[in-house]
């Protein structure tokens, strides 16, 4: 039987919608990049937030009275770590992605912090005050396997992985502070060469061979990039208010921060070669926006909302006001 073209155009225009939802979703699921961070926007405590790189699409992944702060994720995507304090002592938490269920990992009288997933996801790094000193520590997602990297009598905090889980950056107290570097076991630690002084929170570049961090110029923290065999440094931001927690976005040509430029703790990004013009403000929120870092791409990152847009990376250049 001869159909009509009027049902024939409309089958085609339904099955073309079809198309565009599905790819709408596919790219959004996949190709978005996303960064996570922690929030004290609701109920003045913290939470774990994401947003796109535009700076849309903000989406709230745990909701407690209590604190939860400094997501890590793993390497596909499908679960987060990160410091919950039900009770004030601070642990850390998984949480499956998928069934939104957290366990937790960590269960000790002192605080654990500052978690962070090795790329092979074989580890998580953290920092606790256990031995009776904040010192770096390394634990299997599974809760086994517990060892010390550190045993300092200053401070070392804030652990990082290298590209390839070899080695480990990290901010240390020691006479001289600042960035050091140390095997996946604690072995080999040594200061990063001609670093500025006072500097803290490293970030490994993903080719594995530079290092961004913040330190002090002249009167304010500001973001640099030093190559992890002390050459080159370069000073990527320049505000008096203070700038820190840099990460590198996964092609190495963005790095996310926090920043006061403004006078409140927000979310930024710019450019590594650190031209003022491409700054972007992705977080405005008169509460402290803290903690960025890169949401691992695939289906288990992110949920598709009533606000969802198909976004590529050649459409990063647009700025977004101050």
């Amino acid at each position: 039987m001869k159909r009509h073209p009027t049902y024939i155009m409309f089958e085609a225009i339904l099955l073309f919608g079809c198309f565009l939802l599905a790819s709408n979703f596919y790219v959004y699921a996949s190709d978005v990049p996303y960064i996570a961070f922690s929030s004290k926007r609701r109920n003045k405590n913290y939470d774990i937030y994401m947003i796109d790189i535009n700076g849309n699409n903000l989406q709230r992944l745990t909701n407690h009275l209590a604190n939860e702060t400094y997501p890590t994720f793993s390497p596909d995507g499908q679960q987060m770590a990160y410091v919950f304090s039900p009770d004030g002592n601070s642990d850390i938490y998984v949480m499956n992605l998928k069934t939104k269920v957290s366990r937790q990992l960590t269960n000790h009288p002192a605080s654990d912090s500052s978690p962070a997933w090795s790329p092979d996801g074989q580890w998580i790094a953290f920092t606790s005050e256990r031995a009776g000193t904040l010192d770096i520590y390394k634990i299997e997602p599974s809760g086994a396997n517990l060892q010390q990297l550190t045993d300092a009598d200053e401070k070392n905090n804030t652990p990082v992985w290298s590209p390839d889980s070899q080695f480990i950056a990290f901010r240390s107290f020691r006479d001289p502070a600042g960035i050091y570097i140390m095997d996946a076991d604690g072995g080999n630690q040594s200061r990063l060469k001609n670093q500025p002084n006072q500097a803290y929170t490293p970030a490994w570049s993903p080719d594995g061979k530079q290092i961004a961090f913040s330190a002090v110029f002249f009167r304010g923290y500001d973001i640099c990039i030093l190559n992890v065999d002390g050459t080159d440094l370069r000073q990527i931001t320049r505000h008096l208010n203070g700038e820190g927690s840099p990460v590198w976005s996964p092609d190495g040509h963005t790095i996310v921060f926090m920043s006061w430029w403004d006078r409140t703790a927000d979310i930024y990004r710019t450019d590594v070669n650190g031209i003022i013009g491409n700054r972007r403000r992705l977080t405005r929120d008169p509460e402290i926006d803290m903690g960025p870092t890169w949401v691992p791409t695939g289906p288990l990152s992110v949920a598709p909302t009533a606000e969802t847009q198909t976004t590529l990376w050649g459409r990063l250049k647009q700025p977004i006001g101050d």
